[in-house]
């Protein structure tokens, strides 16, 4: 990171996760003519539209100190406790998050195994080194999320119809290529840290985040 970078973000609160800044996990410019060419020889696995989000803040730290889906062990421990451990510390985090897979790919699948992740256009938009291929436990995750055992609401029709085929999922490390810039809104979306930047430069000590409930 830029020296410059670097003293725009010291002043201000640390990153989830206790860390200097946030992860970034893009692909450089660069770069990004050779990272195609490896990725286009690696096992595919397919990412839906709704999980593509993720893997898009995985790369621009959205979703830091994770530096991609979760592990069984890490993934448990959200359901389990609300937490994630990061340099022996805990750290508040209430949804898992890892990546879905049918049972056919993820017998094909396995922990040290690279692959490269595909939008449903057919796209590469990212790789992943596998660290855990586990089964997902659909009825634990609903009631540890929605604090219910009903299934008549959007998350339990999320997951256990449209994800019906779904029964795996992946942890691991990941590397993604830059994220495509919407033309109408693409200018307005800023990674964790382009915002801190814009922060900092305008002098701002009081910020307030928002996210809509149903965006």
């Amino acid at each position: 990171v830029p020296n410059k970078e670097r003293s725009i973000m010291s002043g201000l609160i640390a990153p989830h996760g206790g860390l200097s800044e946030p992860v970034n996990l893009t692909v450089s410019a660069d770069c990004v003519d050779d990272f195609k060419a490896e990725a286009g020889a690696l096992t595919r696995v397919p990412v839906s539209d709704a999980d593509l989000s993720g893997v898009y803040r995985f790369g621009d730290g959205g979703l830091s100190p994770l530096n991609g889906p979760m592990d069984s062990a890490t993934y448990n421990r959200v359901l389990d406790e609300s937490v994630i451990e990061v340099g022996g510390k805990l750290y508040a985090w209430t949804i898992p998050v890892s990546l879905p897979v049918t049972s056919g790919l993820a017998g094909q699948l396995s922990a040290g195994q690279k692959v490269a992740l595909e939008n449903s256009s057919g796209d590469i938009v990212a790789t992943l080194e596998i660290s855990d291929v586990f089964e997902w436990d659909k009825t634990k995750y609903l009631n540890s999320v929605y604090l219910t055992e009903r299934t008549d609401h959007p998350g339990g029709d999320m997951v256990l119809n449209n994800d019906a085929d779904m029964t795996h999922l992946l942890g691991g490390t990941v590397a993604v290529l830059p994220r495509p810039k919407n033309p109408s809104f693409g200018q307005y979306v800023l990674s964790p840290r382009e915002v801190r930047a814009v922060l900092a430069e305008r002098g701002w000590d009081k910020v307030v985040a928002f996210q809509t409930r149903n965006p």
